[in-house]
């Protein structure tokens, strides 16, 4: 095993780990700082992809805007807990359990019994000029008709904001 498959591993088991924590925490504090991990471990992948841009970005926006929600959540709870329905029992909670087990296991042998070649050329998708040549070469009158679309969509938040405040 390569220390690049066993950060990959360990990554992967920490993404999915903390994904089912935030799923089954009690406490908002507890769901957000899962979800963060979550991100942090993907971004994580993105850099043993080489993919650099791609899991800075997913660092600054996703964890960032965990970390506003945080305080929104924070700001705007009771800070109760709250149940969404009567309580499982515990033979719910035990097949469940296995049955993400049992998923994992067979995701964890499909990856490892993968036949992939070894002799290709690692492709470097996720530079910062590899996509300035995209967005801003083959791309460019996509790119600019997202920010003409985003412009208006901001427009029209202020206007209708403006009706309602009068």
């Amino acid at each position: 095993m390569t220390g690049e498959l066993a950060v990959f591993f360990v990554l992967a088991i920490v993404a999915i780990a903390c994904a089912v924590l935030m799923i089954s925490a009690q406490r908002m504090a507890h769901m957000i700082l899962s979800m963060v991990f979550t991100f942090l471990a993907i971004a994580g992948l993105y850099f043993l992809l080489r993919a650099e841009f791609i899991g800075v970005v997913q660092i600054i926006v996703y964890v960032g805007a965990m970390a506003i929600l945080f305080v929104f959540a924070v700001m705007m709870t009771e800070h109760k807990v709250v149940s969404f329905g009567p309580e499982k029992h515990q033979v719910h909670k035990v097949l469940s359990f296995v049955g993400v087990g049992a998923l994992l296991a067979g995701m964890l042998y499909g990856i490892s019994t993968l036949d992939m070649p070894a002799n290709q050329s690692p492709q470097y998708i996720g530079s910062a000029k590899d996509i300035g040549l995209e967005l801003y070469g083959y791309y460019v009158i996509a790119f600019e008709a997202v920010a003409i679309l985003l412009l208006v969509a901001l427009v029209g938040a202020i206007v209708i904001a403006r009706k309602e405040a009068d």
